[in-house]
C-alpha cells in the first residue's frame, strides 16, 4: 500500500482534530474527579508506586553512566570538583523528567492503551454509556490526574537515586572525595532546577496519560487494534515528551544567578 504525502498530512490533521475533541471532553469531565477519587487513588498506585522499581533501576544505571563519563571528561581539564553540580543539573533539569516519563510510558502508558482499547473492541465502553456512566469521567480523568500528580514525584525520586549512583561511581570507583561531590552538588543545584523537574514531569505525565487514553479510545476492529493502539501510544508519547521538553525548556528561566556564580 502506497501512502502519499497528501494522505499522510490529512491523516495527521484528522488525528490532531480528534485529539483536540478528546482533550475537550476530558476537561469537561474534570469536575467529577472527586466523585471518582477511589479510581484516582488506584491509578496513583498503578502509575506511581508500581513504577518505583523500574524507575529505580533506570536511575541507578543512568547515574552510574553519568558519574563515570563526566568524571573522565572533566578529568582532562582538571575540573573533577565540578562533577557533583554537573550531575545534579543534568538530572534535575533533563534526565530525571525525561527518562522517568519514558519509563512510565513503556510500563503504564502502554498498559492504559491496551486496557482501554480492549474495552473498546469488546464494547465495554458502549456498555458504560448505556448505563449512563460517562466513560471520560470513569476511565480518562482519574488516569490523567494521577499522571500529573505522580510523575513529578517519580522524577524527583529518579534524580535523587541517579545522583547517589553517580556519587557511588565517581567517589567509590574513580576516587573523587564525597565531600567535594556533595558540596558542589548542593552549591549548584538550586530551586530553579527543582522547578524545571516538577514542571516538566507534570507536563509529561499529562501528555503520556492523555495520549494513552486517546489511542485506546479510538481503537476499532479486532485484536490487532490493541497492538496498534499500544504501538501508537509508545511512539507518540515519546515524541511528544521530547517536543514538550524543548518547548518548556525554552520558556522556563535558566537561572542567571548560577551563571554569575560560575
Amino acid at each position: 500500500m502506497i501512502v502519499t504525502p497528501g494522505k499522510s498530512v490529512r491523516s495527521f490533521i484528522t488525528i490532531l482534530g480528534e485529539f483536540s475533541l478528546f482533550v475537550g471532553e476530558t476537561l469537561r469531565a474534570v469536575p467529577s474527579l472527586w466523585k471518582r477519587r477511589a479510581l484516582f487513588l488506584e491509578q496513583c498506585e498503578f502509575i506511581g508506586v508500581s513504577s518505583l522499581g523500574i524507575t529505580s533501576v533506570a536511575a541507578l544505571f543512568m547515574g552510574a553512566v553519568l558519574g563515570y563519563q563526566l568524571f573522565m571528561s572533566l578529568h582532562k581539564f582538571g575540573a573533577e570538583a565540578l562533577l557533583g553540580g554537573t550531575v545534579g543539573v543534568a538530572l534535575f533539569r533533563e534526565m530525571g523528567p525525561v527518562m522517568s516519563a519514558i519509563m512510565v510510558t513503556g510500563r503504564a502508558g502502554a498498559a492504559m492503551a491496551a486496557e482501554i482499547s480492549s474495552m473498546r473492541i469488546t464494547e465495554q465502553i458502549d456498555a458504560l454509556e448505556v448505563m449512563a456512566v460517562d466513560p471520560f469521567e470513569y476511565l480518562v480523568v482519574p488516569r490523567v490526574a494521577a499522571g500529573v500528580l505522580m510523575m513529578p514525584l517519580l522524577a524527583i525520586f529518579f534524580s535523587l537515586v541517579g545522583s547517589v549512583a553517580a556519587a557511588g561511581v565517581a567517589c567509590g570507583v574513580m576516587d573523587l572525595q564525597y565531600t567535594i561531590y556533595w558540596h558542589q552538588f548542593w552549591r549548584i543545584v538550586d530551586p530553579v532546577d527543582i522547578g524545571h523537574c516538577l514542571v516538566k514531569s507534570a507536563a509529561f505525565g499529562l501528555v503520556l496519560t492523555w495520549v494513552g487514553c486517546f489511542f485506546g479510545f479510538r481503537a476499532h476492529g479486532g485484536a490487532l487494534a490493541v497492538g496498534q493502539a499500544t504501538r501508537s501510544t509508545v511512539v507518540m508519547s515519546c515524541l511528544s515528551i521530547l517536543l514538550c521538553d524543548y518547548l518548556i525548556t525554552s520558556i522556563l528561566p535558566f537561572g542567571l544567578k548560577k551563571l554569575e556564580v560560575m
